[in-house]
């Protein structure tokens, strides 16, 4: 997440593209992460980076 004071000024792509880069430089084929439905404004930003959704079933056992 990106301060508030910081959005709409690229930060979040420009933090986000060098995570991408740095793990494809230490091999890693893919990246994934998850996000809530309701985040909205992320979600949308993510798919502008070039994630695409998928289907998934992710359990949590929660104390």
């Amino acid at each position: 997440m990106v301060d508030e004071a910081a959005r709409g000024r690229s930060v979040g792509a420009a933090l986000a593209q060098e995570a991408i880069r740095l793990a494809q430089a230490d091999g890693a084929r893919t990246v994934a992460l998850t996000s809530r439905p309701s985040g909205e404004a992320a979600n949308r930003f993510y798919e502008r980076l070039g994630f695409k959704l998928r289907e998934s079933n992710v359990y949590r056992i929660a104390e």
